[in-house]
């Protein structure tokens, strides 16, 4: 009886530390550019180096999610460096308006919160339909492996693709904010821990509130009908079907994010 238990609890804890596979990856990165597309009335081009910048974020940070559901403070701290180097590369793709709605929009600028079974992206919780989408796959869906990450350029890729006088002028980052206690709190739960502590504790836990559908909410849309996104899938009516390679998935370590479904 105890080496099943014992058997059990490995298990367990081999898929709790499972990387996020590439086509599920692939597939976060892309519902989220897709509503950033939506919402913000991206171009093609920005709609592509959108969902790099949360393609390379949402890498990165699975490697630390587990001790972040946790709250050992230097995961946390971790993560909110990746998220400051990914809301720094949205800043100069997106124009002042567009940025200025990013950051009003808690599931694009901050879009991954924990609970106690695991860790989720806001902004499922808006929009509840996984299976649809707006828009075309973007142009380099199934060719990007990170390139253009801040493992390579560590100034930002993406600083010098678009003209400066259209950005954000403020840098925006999260531990520099009036109400960073707040908003982490909100992200990953009241109580954080050292690493000292003999024992591993329970997961973090606090009471995140999922926000309605605002897909069809006037105050959260624009009347105006988009300008820019639409182009997203005109591009690709004289193009043939992009088809997706044969897998090559190298092998990497991390953890797997849970993410709620249901009704658009």
């Amino acid at each position: 009886m105890k080496k099943i238990v014992l058997a059990t609890m490995l298990a367990l804890l081999s898929l709790n530390m499972m990387a996020l596979s590439e086509t599920r990856l692939r597939d976060y990165a892309r519902f989220l550019s897709d509503r950033m597309a939506y919402e913000l009335d991206l171009t093609p081009m920005q709609y592509d180096d959108c969902y790099e910048v949360n393609y390379d974020f949402l890498y990165a940070v699975d490697r630390v999610m587990d001790d972040v559901v946790y709250g050992y403070v230097d995961a946390i701290d971790r993560y909110y460096d990746y998220l400051d180097y990914r809301n720094e590369d949205l800043r100069h793709i997106l124009d002042y308006v567009q940025y200025e709605r990013f950051l009003n929009a808690e599931y694009f600028f901050r879009p991954i919160y924990t609970t106690r079974s695991g860790w989720h992206l806001r902004i499922y919780n808006v929009y509840t339909n996984r299976s649809f989408y707006y828009f075309d796959r973007p142009s380099v869906f199934y060719v990007y492996r990170g390139g253009h990450s801040r493992i390579h350029y560590s100034a930002g890729y993406y600083s010098s693709r678009y003209a400066i006088d259209r950005r954000y002028r403020a840098a925006v980052r999260i531990r520099e904010t009036r109400d960073f206690d707040m908003r982490r709190r909100t992200d990953f739960g009241a109580n954080i821990r050292q690493r000292t502590q003999p024992a591993k504790p329970r997961p973090n836990y606090y009471p995140n509130r999922n926000q309605q559908n605002r897909a069809s909410d006037p105050r959260y849309r624009s009347e105006r009908p988009n300008v820019n996104s639409p182009r997203i899938n005109d591009r690709n009516q004289s193009k043939p079907v992009q088809t997706a390679p044969a897998p090559q998935q190298p092998a990497r370590s991390g953890s797997g994010g849970v993410v709620r479904s249901g009704r658009r």
